[in-house]
């Protein structure tokens, strides 16, 4: 069975369930017979052929060009004054939309397994169709001039065997520079951070360098360039590999290793500070929008927040949670790895028997809950390596994150960090987990942006960084 893969397990893989707010206009749609375009969640390309024939009925079929060749029938096609929609059966997907007339747009919602935002607008050209998203900041950085080279390297990490690939950006000049390495968040994640078709961690890498500050930023094991297995990959595996970019970076000669630094964000956030607290070496921390909470408690919050945002009803929620709470307890008491995968099974099955939706879909849920990362970090508690920092840290989250909703991680964070009078935590109004300019908040809206960063946060980022490199 064909299933669209619509968006990466980036950027927390647990964290994705996307909705829509419909808009409506008064003006009486046009003809839905034609060709139809429309970007999923920002990021993939969906095309829908309409025939209309003598006796007014409608047909139709999808392609969604991204994921191949393959052209799909659908089913239950309708369509009237202001609405249309229509099934696809061999994928489980469906698209309910009404017209906006200033939009000139079919605007609604994808359905599959999980809901995300479609506009389907008609389709001009082929070529147009298939444009790429609007990415600025990535847009300027491609048109250069680059005050400064990239060079692809790779190095070994502390495991037998993986070697990880990355990119190494180094001002122009004599240097030796101070430097930094970028640790990502979930997923598996690029040296680029891709999320939703943003390039995180370029746009803050060029931003870094342009400041005269040398920047690491590597592929996950298993992804991309580097060698291993990103499904069998542990928590624990992640913090050696950060730790063997460190020794990397110290040891170019032209990096001074006595100024180096780490900036982790979301589950980077987790790693640098256990690295910093074990290892004097780096000179500073930089944390964008780390969990400063226990990650069990962080989950069942992130899970309730962002159902809340996308519009899922208090009773549902209740139920979504009760799933995940008995998940952890019978995951506890599991005696190993086969048996908890086992009792999520089962718990799982129980769920969809109940007709409870999930934030993944369910597979993908299972898949999520049994791999060796999480197993781990439902135990963690970042506290402990928090308060051990005695290096200057700098704390950011946006005041709309849902992946790490603001008010109690913050409450953690600086909880944690107050033993340490070098460290300073900000709250950024109106910023996402991505430290997007945002709306709501909501995961829908990250491919919809077409800011990647927000500027404030490059240069507020960037001008700490500078000041303790001095």
């Amino acid at each position: 069975m064909k299933v669209f893969r619509f968006i990466r397990s980036g950027a927390a893989a647990h964290l994705f369930a996307l909705t829509v707010m419909l808009a409506t206009g008064s003006a009486m749609a046009e003809e839905a017979a034609g060709d139809w375009s429309g970007l999923l969640a920002g990021q993939l390309h969906i095309i829908v052929h309409v025939s209309k024939d003598a006796g007014g009925h409608y047909a139709a079929t999808l392609e969604s060009p991204d994921q191949g060749k393959v052209v799909l029938p659908a089913d239950q096609v309708a369509a009237d004054a202001g609405h249309f929609s229509f099934t696809i059966p061999k994928i489980g997907g469906s698209f309910a939309g009404t017209w906006d007339a200033g939009k000139a747009a079919w605007v609604g919602t994808w359905t599959q397994g999980r809901t995300f935002p479609l506009a389907l607008a008609r389709m001009t050209s082929r070529a147009a169709a298939l444009a790429p998203p609007k990415r600025p900041q990535e847009e300027a950085i491609a048109a250069g001039p680059r005050p400064y080279r990239e060079e692809a390297v790779t190095f070994a990490s502390t495991a037998a065997g993986i070697k990880l690939a990355g990119t190494l950006g180094i001002p122009n000049g004599a240097g030796p520079f101070p430097a930094v390495v970028l640790i990502a968040g979930s997923g598996p994640m690029t040296r680029d951070e891709d999320v939703l078709g943003h390039k995180v961690f370029l746009v803050l890498a060029d931003a870094l360098n342009r400041r005269g500050i040398a920047v690491l930023r590597y592929d996950k094991r298993g992804v991309g360039q580097s060698t291993g297995d990103f499904a069998k990959a542990s928590f624990t595996d992640y913090v050696a590999d950060a730790e063997a970019a460190l020794g990397f970076l110290k040891s170019r000669p032209e990096i001074a290793a006595g100024r180096v630094g780490l900036v982790g964000h979301s589950e980077g956030g987790l790693v640098a500070p256990l690295i910093a607290a074990r290892d004097p070496s780096p000179r500073f921390v930089v944390l964008m929008a780390a969990p400063g909470m226990p990650l069990d408690q962080l989950w069942r919050l992130q899970n309730a927040t962002i159902s809340k945002v996308s519009g899922v009803s208090d009773a549902d929620i209740a139920k979504r949670l009760a799933v995940q709470d008995k998940i952890y307890v019978d995951v506890a008491v599991a005696q190993d790895d086969e048996q908890a995968r086992a009792v999520i099974k089962a718990d799982v099955a129980q769920a969809v028997a109940d007709k409870v939706s999930f934030l993944l879909p369910p597979d993908a849920f299972i898949a999520n809950q049994t791999s060796p990362r999480t197993r781990q970090l439902t135990r963690y508690n970042p506290g402990p390596a928090l308060r051990l920092l005695k290096t200057p840290v700098l704390a950011l989250i946006g005041s709309l994150d849902v992946q790490v909703p603001t008010e109690a991680n913050l409450t953690s964070m600086r909880a944690a960090l107050q033993g340490n009078p070098r460290a300073t935590v900000v709250e950024l109004p109106g910023l996402n987990h991505l430290f997007q300019t945002a709306k709501r908040g909501a995961l829908e809206e990250y491919g919809e942006i077409e800011e990647t960063v927000a500027p404030a946060v490059l240069k507020r980022i960037g001008d700490w960084v500078v000041a303790q490199s001095l």
